[in-house]
């Protein structure tokens, strides 16, 4: 009786262990094919390295730590202790500012907190992909302008701004010194997402500039029209939305607000209808400047034109009258 009870007791430990090494088995398969979201850093070559730092764990825990309640300063509190805080740390570590890229507009808490919960699902299952497009346009964007060390952070497109998000194609990007941040939707457009990965490249490289100055519009035309520029060359083929034909006379239009001071740098890139300027001008106006440069400039190469001072762009630019410049 003991000795079939005994052979009762190790069959069923038996099982018990050959269950337990499946589940484990099936735990470690499903570990290794989850994304890694922890901070990578990428050798370019010997000389230059990426970082990348996907904030989508950071999300997670705000938004954990967030769900069940209906307070918004609380909510602030958390975004600021699990995001915001953790992109400062980073900045530390990098040493690298991060104090304006934590104000930027899209980087604060959402009430739709189940939406982005399941969005940032979405994009975790994504996140190989999206590193390998990032850090890919990167190298190439490298190889003609090198930069030693840039870091960039991943973030899911905040859902207070899903308007935006169909005519940017799932991609919100905004540089500042050595470091940019990318919003992205579930549904990004992969080209766009290489295509806004070489513009904001050329922003750090101008950034790094002594005399590298952006408190006017016309500073801004001139610098979004460069990274355009830049991008155009990069990745073939991507029309982000201020890729629009206008005609003569409303070209004329936005150029002549340059230096009209009841036009704000608002106007130019959110538009005022009352003022008959469309979204996006400054872009718009950037990209007609510098295709009006290089169209006869053919000879220059990419570094030379970048780093070309403004009135040198400027001097026959064929609007460059009603810009009421002074010089």
């Amino acid at each position: 009786m003991e000795v079939v009870q005994l052979k009762k007791v190790l069959g069923i430990l038996c099982v018990s262990s050959a269950l337990l090494l499946t589940a484990c088995s099936e735990d470690e398969k499903t570990l290794k094919t989850q994304p890694d979201v922890s901070i990578e850093t990428i050798k370019i070559n010997e000389e230059n390295e990426l970082t990348i730092v996907p904030l989508y764990t950071q999300y997670q825990q705000y938004l954990n730590a967030s769900l069940e309640s209906t307070d918004s300063e609380e909510s602030k509190q958390n975004f600021k202790k699990y995001v915001l805080d953790y992109i400062g740390e980073v900045g530390e570590e990098e040493k690298i500012d991060t104090s304006r890229l934590k104000t930027d507009f899209n980087l604060k808490p959402t009430p739709h907190k189940q939406q982005l919960l399941k969005q940032l699902d979405k994009l975790i299952e994504q996140l190989d992909e999206i590193k390998e497009i990032i850090a890919s346009t990167y190298a190439d964007s490298n190889q003609i302008l090198p930069k030693k060390k840039s870091t960039v952070f991943i973030a899911p497109y905040n859902p207070e701004f899903f308007y935006d998000s169909e005519p940017l194609k799932g991609v919100g990007a905004a540089a500042y010194k050595d470091v940019f941040i990318l919003f992205l939707d579930t549904d990004f457009d992969k080209d766009v997402l290489a295509y806004s990965t070489a513009h904001e490249y050329h922003h750090l490289i101008l950034r790094d500039q002594n005399e590298y100055n952006l408190s006017s519009t016309l500073e801004s035309i001139i610098i979004e029209g460069k990274a355009d520029a830049f991008a155009d060359r990069i990745v073939k083929g991507v029309s982000p939305p201020w890729h629009v034909p206008l005609d003569d006379a409303t070209m004329e239009h936005i150029a002549s607000r340059v230096n009209d001071y009841e036009t704000s740098f608002t106007d130019f890139v959110v538009g005022n209808y009352q003022k008959d300027m469309p979204r996006w001008s400054n872009y718009i106006l950037g990209r007609d400047v510098l295709h009006d440069y290089l169209t006869a400039h053919p000879e220059l190469s990419i570094p030379e034109w970048t780093f070309k001072e403004d009135h040198e762009i400027l001097k026959a630019y064929k609007y460059r009258d009603v810009m009421k410049l002074e010089n």
